[in-house]
């Protein structure tokens, strides 16, 4: 199993940044990186 690990961890490589280029990419873009970042930022907050 030792020798397809590389490929296995290419394989998720690819398909992780196909999937975030194919979301990123679209004419107005996305708002992917923002609610991630927007929903972090409301748990972190100070009250």
């Amino acid at each position: 199993m030792a020798q397809y690990d590389s490929v296995i961890v290419f394989v998720l490589a690819t398909v992780f940044i196909s999937f975030y280029l194919f979301i990123e990419a679209r004419p107005h873009g996305s708002s992917l990186i923002a609610d991630i970042k927007y929903t972090v930022l409301r748990f972190l907050r100070i009250k």
